[in-house]
C-alpha cells in the first residue's frame, strides 16, 4: 500500500444481514430491498490500491452515514435514520425500541467511527493531511423516497468547510474531460468527515463520489463490460487528486 493521503470509505457495498439482526426483520425475504439500497461493487469499483474502509454489515441494519442522533439527522423522519426501520418505499421494514437502536448503535455505529477516526488521525500524523473519498453508486432511476429526480453520471457531494475548491474542481474536471455529465451536490450532497475533525480541522479534506449505477451494472446487479473502465476512471481520479494536494 503506498503512502498517501487518501484514505478511501466505503459505507454502503455489503449485502450482509447478521442471523441475530434478520430476525427483527419484516419482511421474508430482503434480496429486493438490498439490491435498491445496496451500493453493490463499490468496494471494488474504488479500490486502487489505497486505505480502505469498508463497513461489513449492510445499511439496512445501520446506516454509519447517518448522523447519530435522530433529532440531527433529516432522513430519520422517512425511517431512515442510524437504525432504518422503514423500506425505501415507506412500508415498514422493522420495530425498533430504543434499546435495540442503542444496541445496534453502540455495536455497529460506534465501533464503524472509531476505526474511520484512527484511520483519519494515522494519515495526518503520516502525511499531514487525510483526505476523505465517501464512496457511493445510486440507482439509475430515483427511488421513491428520493426527493431529487436527477441522474447524472457522477454525483460530487461536498462540505463547505472540508471540500477545498481545487478538489472539486480536481474532480469535476477529470471526469468531465472522460465524457461524463457531473452533479455538484446533485441528486445527493455532503461528504463524510468524522466528528472529531467536522468543522474544526483543515488538515481533513472530504468529497462524496457517487457513481450511477448503470455505468457499470445491470438493474438486476450484474457488472457489465464498462466494469473495469469505471474502475480505471476512479484509479485516475485518485491520483489526481494526490498531484493536486498541498
Amino acid at each position: 500500500m503506498q503512502k498517501s493521503p487518501v484514505l478511501i470509505h466505503v459505507p454502503h457495498a455489503s449485502t450482509c444481514i447478521p442471523p441475530n439482526e434478520k430476525r427483527f426483520f419484516i419482511p421474508d425475504d430482503l434480496t429486493d430491498e438490498l439490491l435498491k439500497m445496496t451500493d453493490l461493487y463499490t468496494d471494488e469499483l474504488f479500490d486502487c490500491g489505497r486505505d480502505m474502509l469498508v463497513f461489513p454489515v449492510s445499511r439496512l441494519v445501520c446506516d454509519v452515514e447517518r448522523f447519530r442522533d435522530d433529532a440531527d439527522e433529516p432522513m430519520s423522519e422517512k425511517g431512515m435514520g442510524l437504525a432504518y426501520t422503514k423500506c425505501s418505499d415507506g412500508t415498514p421494514l422493522r420495530s425498533m425500541s430504543p434499546q435495540k437502536r442503542a444496541a445496534i448503535a453502540a455495536k455497529y455505529y460506534d465501533r464503524h467511527h472509531e476505526v474511520l477516526t484512527d484511520m483519519v488521525n494515522e494519515k495526518i500524523r503520516s502525511c499531514g493531511s487525510c483526505v476523505i473519498i465517501d464512496a457511493h453508486s445510486f440507482p439509475a432511476v430515483p427511488l421513491p423516497y428520493e426527493a431529487c429526480s436527477e441522474r447524472p453520471d457522477f454525483c460530487l457531494g461536498t462540505d463547505s468547510f472540508h471540500t477545498p475548491h481545487a478538489l472539486l474542481h480536481t474532480c469535476s474536471q477529470l471526469l468531465k474531460g472522460c465524457g461524463f455529465k457531473v452533479g455538484i451536490n446533485r441528486p445527493f450532497s455532503g461528504t463524510m468527515v468524522p466528528m472529531e475533525h467536522l468543522y474544526s480541522d483543515t488538515n481533513v479534506s472530504s468529497i462524496m463520489i457517487e457513481v450511477n449505477r448503470r455505468l457499470y451494472m445491470t438493474p438486476d446487479g450484474r457488472k457489465t463490460d464498462m466494469f473495469p473502465v469505471i474502475q480505471r476512471v476512479l484509479a485516475a481520479l485518485v491520483e489526481e487528486i494526490e498531484r493536486a494536494v498541498p
